[in-house]
């Protein structure tokens, strides 16, 4: 194998490790009730709308979402999405792994009905010292993917792995 084709299957394959950790979040935090503190509160009951603003904390199981705001889109099947804003907003779940997981971007969305969630503007997740960043950050739940976007070629999808998981990679291939 060449070295750049060997380099390539490493960085997806770390990519794929990151993205299967992402579908491993606490099953269990998802049956908790969702808890929003805030400074302020807005109802747009027309609009189905309720705005969250100064200081704003979600808390779900280990699940902890801290934003300047947050938008929550209601209709009459329940919630349709989430989003938090901030500089940056943050996310932070411990996985059934045990292995904590840190996000930010300045807008975190996530639509329920088409299972997403998009990290946009500055986009950063962290597993370990693992790190991937970009303009766009997008995981769909249901089929355990993760994309990154740069922003029109103005910027890099930037993945950084540790030396010790590269070489426990190497390690794996060398027993293929």
């Amino acid at each position: 194998m060449k070295p750049g084709q060997r380099t390539l299957l490493l960085s997806i394959g770390g990519l794929l490790a990151l993205s299967l950790n992402l579908a491993q979040a606490k099953e269990s935090d998802y049956k908790q009730p969702v808890t929003i503190d805030a400074g302020r509160q807005l109802v747009e009951l027309a609009d189905n709308k309720v705005t969250f603003t100064d200081n704003v904390v979600v808390k779900q199981g280990t699940m902890d979402v801290r934003a300047s705001k947050l938008v929550v889109i209601r209709n009459d099947k329940g919630l349709q999405s989430m989003t938090a804003h901030g500089s940056p907003a943050t996310y932070y779940q411990i996985l059934d792994s045990g292995q904590p997981i840190n996000a930010e971007a300045k807008q975190i969305h996530y639509d329920i009905k088409a299972r997403t969630i998009t990290l946009l503007n500055d986009a950063k997740i962290k597993q370990n010292d693992n790190i991937v960043t970009g303009y766009r950050i997008r995981y769909h739940i249901d089929r355990e993917q993760m994309e990154a976007e740069s922003q029109g070629g103005k910027d890099r999808v930037t993945t950084i792995f540790l030396p010790e998981q590269l070489q426990n990679m190497n390690d794996k291939e060398a027993q293929n």
